[in-house]
């Protein structure tokens, strides 16, 4: 499967809600040559966990997302700006959507999953899910020419699946999100045992999968499977 995935888009509220989610996955695709690029929709600007740090945490955030895009090899991140827990399906924010995925014509796409609690991942997950199929259709001409990726996965930050669809083997890469991680010092007091919780569920993962360490996903039904 993995094999196919040559060019691969990845959508995410915030800085490190692609390490969390899928972070090994990237690491591993990009260490067999593949493409993977990630559209951030917020700064990050309100994960601050002291007052100082307020007009600094965007600007923080931006370098540890360049230094976590240099540990997995994403190949290029867009930060959207949107606002943190305000992220909106709206007109713009669907269309910008489509227009990336023209952009980058991906195989497949993994994007946040509709039953975290989080707002801001809800609000993408629908938007992204939406938007890949609206970018196969043969309108708004002046974003490129339509697309279809064929696959579509949500991945876990803050919820679980209880069945999930596709579990991916991380062994070889687990360090690696593991590190990218380390990049979020940021976070650290905003997610107190973050990295206990990355490895736990990462072995729970791990032991479905009859491997060391796995990241789990669920495929997205909105769209057929062409064959």
């Amino acid at each position: 499967m993995l094999e196919h995935w040559n060019r691969v888009l990845v959508f995410a509220a915030h800085p490190d809600d692609e390490i969390i989610g899928c972070g090994g996955t990237i690491a591993r695709l990009s260490a067999m040559g593949k493409q993977v690029f990630v559209v951030t929709f917020c700064a990050g600007e309100t994960g601050y966990s002291t007052p100082e740090m307020k007009d600094k945490i965007a600007e923080m955030r931006r370098a540890e997302a360049e230094a976590c895009d240099r540990v997995l090899g994403i190949a290029e991140r867009v930060i959207l700006g949107k606002p943190t827990q305000g992220v909106v399906n709206d007109r713009e924010t669907y269309q910008e959507c489509v227009r990336l995925i023209r952009h980058y014509r991906p195989d497949v796409i993994f994007t946040h999953w509709n039953e975290d609690k989080h707002r801001d991942h809800r609000a993408i997950s629908v938007v992204t899910d939406e938007a890949r199929w609206k970018a196969y259709e043969n309108v708004l001409a002046d974003m490129g020419e339509p697309w279809y990726t064929p696959e579509l996965y949500y991945y876990e930050v803050l919820e679980l699946f209880p069945h999930p669809s596709l579990l991916i083997d991380i062994t070889d890469t687990f360090r690696k999100k593991r590190d990218a991680m380390q990049t979020q010092q940021s976070q650290f007091a905003v997610l107190p045992g973050i990295m206990e919780y990355i490895e736990g569920l990462a072995k729970v993962r791990g032991y479905a999968r009859g491997t060391q360490y796995a990241e789990a996903f669920l495929r997205s039904n909105l769209l057929p499977t062409f064959a």
